[in-house]
């Protein structure tokens, strides 16, 4: 049976805030006393950088290939945070070269199986091996936007594929929610577009908007979540620790 929820955060587009929302969640649900591993995909290993303190962690091989490697070992490294970590690093491009996206139905058990509550994939920004397996395997995809022209167009391509992967019954139990990242809420045309993806979307669209805030990338560098760093106000600090509920995850 398996043990794992698995949770991808994804998006064809760069740039929209992939990593700070995996990496919150890890948290949030970290400090919800769940046991939490975190696989870092992209090549940058920016999260991988966060939750380890080590920003020259992507020059080490390793980490998050095993995943890929069905006769290596996944050893997952701990973090000062106390949320594991199988590290992304410059050579995970090899991945789309020598594995097929046919093997990773054949890799899906072995990552629900592994002994953690909630398994996070933060994704690059690309449809490649990496980002397919990942959502063959996953549970629920959140799926972070910017409210701009280009980056609605790079999820309107990503929904597509996570419909594909569920109708055509490679993982017909994936669930999706939109999240609207780094909205400036005194722009017009955010709202607009907002209220357009609100409205297309109703059953997959997390209610929550998260802003454009500079103590994200601030806390991120020290390795802290938003609601323990500076002066963050009351109901910015809410609306990220509640991530796991917008996803109904808890």
């Amino acid at each position: 049976m398996s043990r794992a929820t698995i949770v991808t955060v994804t998006n064809q587009k760069g740039g929209v805030g992939k990593t700070t929302i995996a990496v919150h969640l890890a948290f949030a649900l970290k400090q919800m006393d769940k046991k939490v591993c975190l696989v870092d995909l992209d090549t940058q290993g920016n999260a991988s950088a966060i939750l380890s303190r080590d920003p020259r962690i992507n020059m080490r091989v390793g980490g998050a290939e095993s995943v890929f490697d069905i006769e290596a070992d996944i050893r997952p490294m701990s973090t000062p945070s106390g949320i594991d970590l199988l590290h992304g690093h410059l050579q995970l491009e090899r991945v789309d070269k020598e594995v097929a996206v046919s093997d990773a139905a054949d890799l899906r058990q072995r990552v629900h199986d592994l002994d953690y509550d909630f398994v996070i994939f933060d994704t690059p920004p690309s449809l490649g091996v990496r980002q397919l397996s990942a959502l063959i395997w996953a549970h629920v995809a959140a799926v972070p936007t910017k409210p701009a022209p280009m980056d609605v167009q790079g999820t309107a391509s990503t929904i597509r594929v996570i419909k594909r992967l569920s109708e055509s019954g490679q993982n017909p139990v994936l669930r999706w929610k939109i999240l609207i990242n780094m909205f400036v809420s005194t722009s017009k045309q955010q709202a607009s577009l907002t209220d357009k993806i609100r409205t297309q979307f109703p059953d997959n669209f997390v209610q929550l908007t998260f802003g454009q805030r500079v103590g994200l990338a601030d806390c991120l560098a020290v390795g802290q979540p938003i609601w323990e760093f500076g002066n963050t106000p009351r109901e910015v600090a809410d609306a990220w620790r509640s991530l796991p509920a917008s996803l109904g995850l808890v």
